[in-house]
């Protein structure tokens, strides 16, 4: 019987938006790059509508929202949803970067009961034998120069999709007695191995691709393999499958014909400026139909709130806000208490 030894494991986070994607739900402006065939109008506009479409996948974390009647309405007149566009070139492309109206978007996911992103991203352990050169017969300089290629591709490949999918990619790092016990001819060698790291560290799963065959020789394409997926299947199809399956436990699917109030307890308001970015939080707030000012007593404010759906809705989402600590100390139904911490 094989045994798995841990000595020492770095956990490298590939994202490069891992330490600022907290507050994307909240954003006034959605940001999306987008490369187009011309300067001309047809192609601003073909480029506009795939923008929000890619816009809709992320902010929803569902890969087949555009499929939705709605949202094919929406991409077909992506002017409804922008605020503003500019062009520039990189790399001899023309590249149109198109800013959406945050309220705007997000009102049309909740109107439509469609998932709404709540702005945490689920942490993913990526392994890859081939940066460890495990698996590989052919090992000379040339073979070697190939493998190292198409190895950063594959990486490339996986965080490009996964940052569309809102997921963060954790790299471990580990040492040649580690090293030993990974056959990766055994699929449930490396399963377990990666299961124990998972576990170990509360990542939510892992993903692992391969550039060579069962016989050690290297493919044309990779193939990977999560616990989810269970066979190996194309780099796209791991990450989609995976992405799809995660991303349930990070939405809301609110019900607009729904209608409640809330009592919203607000401390640590301590200037002014602090209560206008409170009321620019509300502001943005998808499911905040309309609210009012009700007390200020010192550092202290309290709100009326009318939102759309449950109240168990709001408060998901004002959980991600980084702005915002709940204070879970109301036993009333009706009121949500937070600590405002600013920006910091």
């Amino acid at each position: 019987m094989k045994f798995f030894y841990l000595i020492i494991l770095n956990l490298i986070f590939l994202s490069s938006s891992f330490f600022a994607e907290e507050g994307y739900t909240f954003q006034k402006l959605y940001e999306v790059e987008v490369e187009l065939e011309s300067t001309d109008k047809n192609s601003i506009n073909e480029g506009m509508g795939e923008a929000l479409k890619e816009l809709m996948v992320k902010l929803s974390g569902a890969s087949r929202i555009n499929l939705d009647q709605e949202i094919k309405k929406a991409t077909s007149h992506p002017e409804d949803y922008i605020s503003q566009y500019k062009l520039s070139s990189r790399n001899e492309k023309i590249i149109g970067t198109f800013s959406f109206n945050g309220e705007t978007i997000r009102k049309l996911l909740s109107d439509n009961s469609l998932p709404m992103w709540i702005g945490i991203k689920p942490k993913i352990l990526l392994f890859l034998p081939c940066e460890e050169q495990l698996g590989l017969i052919h090992k000379d300089k040339n073979s070697m120069g190939q493998i190292d290629e198409l190895c950063f591709q594959a990486k490339r490949d996986i965080v490009r999709i996964g940052d569309t999918r809102n997921i963060i990619f954790i790299k471990p790092s580990l040492d040649l007695t580690d090293l030993r016990y990974i056959d990766v001819y055994q699929p449930k060698s490396i399963n377990d191995f990666l299961d124990k790291i998972t576990e170990r560290y509360s990542l939510s799963s892992w993903i692992t691709c391969f550039i060579h065959d069962e016989f050690g020789v290297l493919t044309d394409e990779p193939s990977c393999l999560s616990p989810i997926s269970q066979a190996k299947t194309s780099l796209i199809e791991t990450v989609e499958i995976l992405a799809n399956e995660l991303s349930k436990d990070f939405q809301l699917n609110v019900n607009p014909n729904l209608r409640n109030e809330v009592k919203l307890l607000i401390s640590g308001v301590n200037k002014y400026t602090d209560l206008v970015l409170m009321e620019e939080v509300l502001q943005s707030n998808a499911l905040v139909i309309s609210y009012s000012l009700n007390s200020i007593k010192g550092s202290s404010i309290t709100y009326k709130v009318e939102i759309i759906g449950q109240i168990t809705d709001l408060e998901k989402l004002m959980n991600t806000n980084p702005i915002l600590l709940n204070q879970q100390s109301s036993k009333d139904k009706g009121e949500l208490e937070y600590f405002f911490r600013g920006k910091g």
